[in-house]
């Protein structure tokens, strides 16, 4: 039986791969609008799947989960609200480890 590495497909994905799906040939190309949703909905199925996996116990990668969904969730807030002459935000969201551990 093969074991589906789940955690590499998540790997260096941020809301910048987000946009460059959405523009593959840069900002003065052509524009693919659906792209980076249906890329977010792949993953999300994989999500769904290693989730399936962890609740009958046949995987034990709980803290990789989290993180892979996490970046799925801050990439697609950056990527839903980042646009030009839009508001400064945050990249990541999240504190910095020493301010969250207070």
């Amino acid at each position: 039986m093969k074991v589906i590495d789940y955690a590499a497909r998540f790997e260096g994905f941020d809301s910048d791969k987000l946009f460059a799906l959405e523009y593959p040939n840069g900002q003065d190309g052509r524009v693919d609008c659906d792209a980076p949703s249906e890329y977010v909905e792949q993953l999300l199925v994989l999500l769904a799947d290693w989730r399936a996996r962890l609740l009958d116990g046949s995987r034990a990668d709980v803290d990789d989960y989290r993180r892979c969904l996490n970046a799925v969730r801050e990439a697609w807030l950056q990527y839903s609200f980042r646009w030009v002459g839009g508001p400064d935000l945050p990249y990541p969201f999240d504190l910095p480890r020493t301010e969250a551990e207070r």
